[in-house]
């Protein structure tokens, strides 16, 4: 049926190239995969999925677990600063002047003395004084020490994320492969195949250039059925 009515009536001009909808969907991200891990695009959904590999991931979960540690250090205070790092040493530095001075006092044979008493005395106020300097200082250098780990962990959260971010370049690069491709195939410009006209395409043009020429008398001959007047 379909050819009997393409031969009476003809065919339209079909269109040879890509279409449009050819072109946007080309035109489309390109879904990438790197060392680092990769990124998919879901043409539908207009939406895109961003993956690590497993050995970036792992790096990353080891940068933001560091990175609360190092927080929940940087909360130390002025007095637990000097616990940990400044009174452990200068006890025990402090305990061996006290020895040395006792070693010194009994080879004199002054050490019960009254003399020997005072130059005792003498260490351990000055010993005493050195103490409370230290946790003076301790305060200033808790902050500095606090300062410091913050800016540690600051910086292995920009690491980590960084490398949660690292699949956007891929992403990127696939854009700029659809777009490229839609690119070229726009620049097609779109041909068209001729259509035929069929019997009545034929035949209507005839008849009315019969009618035209010489009249209903004519249409014989616009037809091409017969001759013309002797």
């Amino acid at each position: 049926m379909g050819g009997i009515t393409k031969a009476i009536f003809g065919s339209s001009p079909k269109q040879v190239g890509p279409t449009q909808g050819d072109i946007e969907k080309a035109a489309q991200p390109y879904g990438l995969m790197g060392p680092t891990g990769g990124i998919t695009w879901d043409y539908d959904a207009k939406m895109g999925t961003a993956t690590l590999s497993p050995e970036m991931m792992a790096l990353a979960d080891r940068l933001f677990g560091r990175a609360e540690e190092t927080a929940g250090m940087a909360g130390v205070t002025p007095e637990d600063y000097y616990s940990q790092f400044v009174e452990p040493d200068l006890l025990a530095q402090q305990e061996r002047e006290r020895l040395a001075m006792e070693n010194r006092l009994l080879s004199q044979g002054i050490y019960t003395s009254t003399g020997g008493s005072m130059l005792m005395g003498d260490l351990l106020r000055a010993q005493s004084a050195e103490q409370r300097a230290g946790r003076a200082d301790a305060f200033t250098q808790s902050q500095a020490y606090a300062d410091a780990l913050r800016q540690r962990e600051m910086a292995d959260i920009a690491a980590a994320a960084s490398i949660y971010e690292s699949p956007t370049t891929l992403f990127q690069t696939g854009a700029g492969v659809g777009q490229g491709i839609g690119g070229i195939m726009a620049s097609y410009r779109p041909t068209y195949t001729a259509g035929s006209s069929g019997l009545l395409g034929g035949i209507l043009p005839a008849v009315a250039g019969g009618i035209a020429s010489g009249g209903m008398a004519n249409l014989g001959k616009g037809l091409g059925f017969f001759g013309g007047a002797k």
